[in-house]
């Protein structure tokens, strides 16, 4: 057995000794509630409790707020109209002994709303099998877990490495936030490669969608045309631009998205109705039509097409669709941003942690590793757009993400460390396995 069969084999032992730190630590995340309230949240306790264990790890980590940071507000990929009051970022590093490329695995530890739906408390963890359930446990406090796990594995064995490893959980992802994110860019928190440990399915993820979340409105009029009034009804014209919508998503779900990461997609691109109003909600009794209708939709896109680009692609259909112009009488709907507009973002085949990752996915898994761009949006746009840093997704199986029931699949997280560890040995390089060795003719003993 070589140097490196050794001390993957020593990797893999202690990962299957530690299971049990590693889903303590995931459960008491989960017990915090970190519900991303679209302006505010409450992450401050959840964020003093991972960097406490930060610290005990053995890495220098602080608690930062985003309000804190010089240059916050005017980075361009800051988006205004929240609150950071009590919601610090988390940011550690373990330091390498020098001439070593860097790695930062970022995560975020804000969730999403608890969903209509579950049947035991969201906060309250528990395991069934080889699944731990509990809100945020797949997206993405267990790649978060994970990530500080890979750390501590290696701290262990007694590796040195020669590049620095960082670990940082921001606040406000989810609804569009980012702003956690961009907190940390402008704070100079860079490195010569990222991963977002994003829920995957232990797939490797080089590109993201990107997608806008509108409020549409119809206007119309309204009463009772006893005398003649021209009459119109704006949920009539909503209806026939969801008609539109379905039948858009079918469209584009023919197209192949584009080269290299989108080009045999076999995903369809989102186009959901999230809400519908009209008419008077707090009379008892309507007898007309509204004035107003309003269709909130959320729709994705790919990589390269831009908010007003993706917002004329949805006119253009629908007066296609409709047969007829807005200025030839069609009604015309108004686009009202909701959050902000989240751009896809890609990296180069070339970018070098790319085979490095590959390569550990297969020697964990047994299998070829699946590179393809993501299903989803996040925020890796800021890396890829707005910073040095490049980013790639990889992530823990499970299921549930945003629903009743979320879980991670706790030998997925098992995977996933090693997977971890090992690149970031074949990354930021060894320094030394003097102390490798003596621990592994220890537990010869």
């Amino acid at each position: 057995m070589n140097g490196n069969e050794r001390l993957s084999a020593s990797i893999r032992h202690w990962i299957a000794s530690n299971r049990c730190r590693m889903t303590d630590l995931l459960s008491e995340l989960i017990r915090y509630d970190t519900v991303n309230r679209v302006v505010d949240g409450t992450e401050r306790e959840c964020q003093l409790a991972l960097h406490a264990k930060l610290l005990e790890l053995g890495m220098e980590a602080e608690l930062y707020s985003p309000e804190e940071v010089s240059g916050f507000r005017e980075h361009p990929a800051y988006y205004p109209g929240k609150d950071y009051r009590d919601r610090p970022n988390v940011s550690a590093a373990w330091k390498g002994a020098g001439g070593g490329r860097s790695l930062l695995f970022s995560s975020h530890i804000d969730t999403a709303a608890v969903a209509p739906g579950w049947t035991t408390d969201p906060h309250a963890p528990y395991i069934e099998g080889n699944k731990l359930y509990g809100l945020g446990s797949y997206d993405m406090k267990g790649g978060l877990v994970a990530s500080a796990m890979a750390v501590r594995c290696l701290m262990e064995l007694g590796v040195t490495l020669r590049g620095d490893v960082r670990i940082e959980s921001v606040v406000d992802e989810e609804f569009g936030g980012a702003n956690g994110t961009v907190a940390g860019r402008a704070r100079g928190d860079h490195a010569d490669a990222v991963i977002i440990p994003e829920p995957t399915n232990l797939a490797l993820y080089p590109a993201t969608r990107g997608g806008a979340l509108w409020r549409v409105t119809f206007q119309g009029t309204t009463g009772l045309s006893f005398n003649g009034e021209t009459v119109r009804n704006p949920a009539s014209d909503a209806a026939r631009f969801i008609v539109y919508l379905e039948q858009h998503e079918k469209e584009r779900a023919r197209q192949s998205g584009p080269a290299p990461w989108y080009s045999d997609s076999k995903e369809t691109l989102p186009i959901i109705v999230t809400r519908l109003e009209a008419g008077d909600l707090d009379s008892p009794l309507c007898d007309v039509g509204p004035v107003e209708c309003h269709v909130d939709i959320w729709v994705e896109c790919y990589p390269g097409i831009d908010e007003d680009g993706l917002r004329e692609e949805l006119l253009t259909g629908y007066e296609r669709f409709c047969g007829g112009s807005c200025e030839q009488g069609l009604a015309r709907p108004a686009f009202a941003r909701m959050i902000r507009f989240l751009p896809g973002s890609s990296v180069d085949p070339d970018f070098p942690l790319l085979p490095i990752l590959a390569r550990e996915i297969e020697a964990s898994t047994g299998r070829p590793a699946e590179v393809t761009g993501s299903p989803f949006a996040c925020d890796a746009f800021v890396f890829n757009e707005y910073s040095p840093s490049k980013a790639l997704i990889l992530g823990p199986s499970g299921g549930n993400a945003h629903a009743p029931g979320e879980f991670v699949d706790l030998d997925s997280l098992d995977t996933l460390v090693e997977i971890y560890a090992r690149a970031i040995i074949n990354w930021c390089g060894l320094s030394s396995d003097d102390r490798i060795l003596a621990v592994e003719q220890e537990e010869r003993a």
